[in-house]
């Protein structure tokens, strides 16, 4: 005779204890399961000895595959995730789910907006696949923002895991969550970099894991990554339609690329006339070589006066030519929110790059957005 529904899941007091918790939610638990049992305590028992282990959540409360991935140990003990937590994860300060998690001990001047914002972006990547969520910062937070490297964190931890990489971090790599693995593309090594960039000496630059181009990642196989992380890099690539195609091409189908750009309206490049979709789609089929002079008069003219840099007309071509001489990394192309919504809306439904716009957010001087790569 086997043992019974009490013994096999700890007891009759665990039971009880998961009732009582409110952590259990049988129409929730059912909805999102329909394999398991119906009636009575069947879906409950099905969690108990079952589920829980597997990773199912009994509730929105509780993320039974974060709590498995969180603490291995909990895993290593075979002990149901509620039940461990219940009766010792609670007290050990242990987080139910992975917005708990976010939350924690983070100094945000209001609390309530930075929980409607993980909201927001939780329930963004529940419906990548059917809609885009955009957001305005600004309506979130008002005056108070946080600071970026926070956003960019709360963005990363909802939606990237596994293993990726990120293209151009430089000395400001994204903040990611644990089970997120990443390795560091350049086109230079780190000892190059400084020489190619030393305004950027005595900056902890990351350490460069593989050294290809950023914008045709050569050495990396199609399907490979999880993901693929690119901050402030798309404004620097000459062709960002092949090079979207690129990182879409080295996704697993329902992998995520993660990337922010500059608001052309708030930066350096705001003198600049915003990159026009036909400009972008020309540079595509004709090659980039034809407006690559261009580019470089401008930034000479337009954006390194911001930095304190002005030339007289006699000595705007000498500039010129050492920074193409040196193939320094100007911003080839800016955008204002409309314009890049533009251009990823083509991308997607006429330039055969197979993503979507999962999440599309403005930020103080940026826009963060995740595409989900389809398949």
């Amino acid at each position: 005779m086997g043992r019974s529904f009490a013994e096999r899941s700890s007891g009759a007091r665990d039971i009880l204890r998961v009732i009582a918790s409110g952590f259990f939610d049988r129409g929730f638990y059912e909805k999102n399961n329909p394999d398991v049992p119906r009636g009575g305590l069947a879906s409950l028992r099905h969690f108990m000895l079952y589920g829980g282990s597997e990773g199912r959540a009994p509730s929105p409360k509780f993320d039974s595959k974060f709590y498995l991935r969180q603490y291995p140990d909990v895993k290593d003990a075979g002990i149901n995730p509620l039940v461990h937590f219940l009766r010792f994860g609670r007290a050990e300060k242990r987080f139910p789910n992975r917005q708990a998690l976010m939350l924690d001990g983070r100094d945000f001047a209001n609390q309530s907006s930075l929980r409607a914002f993980v909201d927001i972006l939780q329930e963004s990547k529940e419906k990548s696949r059917s809609t885009t969520t955009e957001v305005d910062l600004f309506d979130v937070f008002g005056d108070k923002q946080p600071e970026r490297r926070d956003v960019r964190r709360l963005i990363a931890d909802v939606f990237l895991e596994g293993n990726g990489v990120e293209v151009g971090a430089l000395q400001d790599p994204l903040p990611v969550p644990a089970e997120a693995m990443v390795k560091y593309v350049d086109r230079f090594s780190k000892s190059d970099l400084y020489l190619q960039y030393p305004e950027l000496r005595g900056a902890p630059l990351v350490e460069v894991d593989i050294v290809d181009n950023g914008e045709q990642l050569f050495t990396l196989p199609a399907q490979s990554q999880d993901f693929v992380i690119a901050n402030h890099f798309l404004e620097h690539a000459e062709d960002p339609i092949s090079t979207l195609k690129n990182f879409c091409r080295v996704v697993r189908p329902g992998g995520y690329l993660y990337i922010a750009v500059p608001d052309q309206t708030s930066t350096f490049d705001q003198d600049r006339v915003p990159t026009t979709l036909q400009h972008l789609i020309d540079d595509h089929r004709n090659g980039p070589a034809k407006s690559r002079h261009g580019h470089f008069v401008e930034w000479v003219t337009l954006c390194e006066p911001h930095f304190g840099r002005r030339y007289a007309a006699n000595e705007v071509d000498a500039r010129v030519e050492e920074l193409e001489a040196k193939d320094y990394s100007i911003h080839f192309h800016c955008w204002r929110p409309e314009d890049f919504k533009t251009f990823l809306q083509y991308c997607s439904e006429e330039g055969g790059i197979d993503f979507e716009v999962s999440l599309f957010a403005r930020c103080p001087g940026e826009m963060v957005v995740v595409l989900r790569v389809r398949g």
